[in-house]
């Protein structure tokens, strides 16, 4: 077979090209630590490959998530908690002032202090996140949530509660708004409140009483009438006597489920309501017991008519506690379902980036090799080219 001079050189060529190819993509893999530099080297792995990284995307982004709601989360959480250390002085202060020792001057002076922690729980409620959203005004973050005048509570934002996205089937709430964490408590013992009348001349103190009975107690409203200073009765809301009895400050008075005790002088016509539970806000609640210390008491009837106030406060704080160390473990709670999730969404990372890793990443150790032989193949190749070249037979004339 003939084969032409030309022939012989465009194979040769041909064949360094080849090699010069096969090292600079050998070069380029190496270089770029990936063996998948175009979607045509492997079709389906790059498919596998583009369905990871959007995998990979999503972990990152509930992680980002968990982030920025634990950031909000913890701000709120701090934030009760003071609110509850507020609360819990408030309480004291409330102890240290029902004692038949202290006097109008006394008790105002403790009134200042309950004023002061009034303004230290609004302006706690009213607190700013780093980025200058309010953590307790819901959707309404750029709405101050709470103000306070003349005993009437404001609230600007709404109950918008933002929930962020953990996982493929697992989501957080972010914050709790305003109206959740401070409004809504549950007044008295949590099933029925206990007030004195404005009225009274004698000089009985009621407790918050107890519901000692919940398949008798229907909730309804009583009035406690002493009809007379050594005997009592108590009337339905229709003003039927459904109980009676001899007062005795040594004895609980008990009807329908319930048990309230009382002690002091009682007078005719002194009453006394018992209703059910209501609905409050804890700035009504200080405020009411600053304006109850701020009252002078010169009278029998008065300091008892003080008593029974800061008795139904008590209950309100101790309500409003309660709830606000319900409001804390939820977010408690909240915080380890974040941490929870965010192990997982680390660990499925993980595991995708090893996946991806076997797709798309570079064997170094093969790549070099093979870069190794390439080479030698390069220069064997030009080297015999060039030995081609000089079998020319103008060469030997």
């Amino acid at each position: 077979m003939r084969i032409s001079s030309s022939q012989i050189f465009q194979l040769g060529l041909t064949g360094i090209a080849n090699n010069q190819a096969k090292l600079n993509r050998t070069q380029q893999e190496i270089s770029s630590g990936q063996r998948l530099l175009n979607a045509s080297d492997d079709p389906v792995g790059a498919v596998r490959a583009v369905g990871i990284d959007t995998a990979i995307a999503k972990a990152e982004q509930y992680v980002e998530n968990g982030n920025y709601a634990r950031t909000r989360l913890s701000n709120q959480e701090s934030t009760v908690s003071s609110v509850i250390n507020a609360m819990q002085r408030v309480n004291e202060l409330t102890i240290q002032a029902n004692n038949a020792s202290q006097s109008n001057e006394t008790r105002a002076a403790i009134a200042r202090e309950v004023r002061e922690q009034f303004d230290n729980i609004l302006q706690l409620a009213n607190t700013r996140a780093s980025d200058g959203a309010y953590l307790f005004s819901g959707y309404q973050e750029q709405s101050q949530p709470f103000s306070f005048s003349n005993g009437t509570l404001q609230y600007h934002g709404d109950d918008g509660r933002r929930e962020l996205q953990l996982g493929p089937s697992r989501s957080v709430a972010d914050a709790d708004p305003g109206s959740r964490v401070f409004t809504g408590i549950r007044t008295g013992n949590g099933h029925f409140t206990t007030s004195g009348a404005a009225t009274n001349t004698g000089s009985v103190v009621i407790d918050s009483g107890s519901v000692t009975d919940y398949g008798v107690w229907d909730q309804r409203n009583y009035t406690l009438r002493f009809s007379a200073a050594d005997s009592w009765e108590v009337l339905d809301d229709t003003a039927t006597v459904i109980a009676t009895g001899s007062y005795d400050e040594q004895t609980d008075i008990s009807f329908a489920g319930v048990t309230i005790a009382v002690s002091g002088p009682a007078a005719a016509g002194d009453e006394f309501a018992i209703a059910p539970s209501a609905r409050d806000d804890i700035f009504s609640i200080v405020d009411r017991l600053a304006q109850a210390l701020e009252t002078p008491a010169n009278s029998g009837a008065a300091r008892a008519s003080t008593n029974n106030a800061l008795n139904q406060e008590m209950s309100n704080i101790a309500q409003a506690l309660d709830h606000l160390v319900e409001i804390q473990t939820s977010i408690g709670t909240r915080l380890n379902v974040i941490d929870q999730e965010e192990d997982i969404n680390q660990n499925v990372k993980l595991q995708l980036q090893e996946s991806l890793s076997g797709i798309r990443d570079v064997d170094v150790v093969e790549a070099a090799t093979r870069f190794n032989q390439t080479l030698v193949a390069l220069q064997a190749s030009q080297q015999a080219f060039a030995k081609v070249q000089q079998l020319s037979l103008f060469n030997y004339l």
